[in-house]
């Protein structure tokens, strides 16, 4: 159980592509082939975001040690 609920974020992104590619591949109707075109994008977006979650991380900034402050 804490598995999955550490890792929940890779679980709804596979959800959301799944969904996002079942639906693009199931209708006929143009309309509805770029909503599922929409949440595989969204999908594919939150995968990217989930993959730079760092625990205890900080943001990569480096000072010059040779310049006065």
């Amino acid at each position: 159980m804490s598995f999955f609920l550490s890792h929940f974020n890779y679980f709804a992104v596979a959800a959301l592509m799944m969904a996002g590619l079942f639906v693009v591949f199931s209708s006929g109707n143009l309309i509805k082939r770029m909503i599922g075109l929409a949440i595989f994008q969204t999908a594919t977006g939150l995968f990217y975001i989930s993959l730079g979650k760092v625990s205890g991380g900080t943001a990569p900034i480096a000072i010059d040690p040779a310049s006065p402050e």
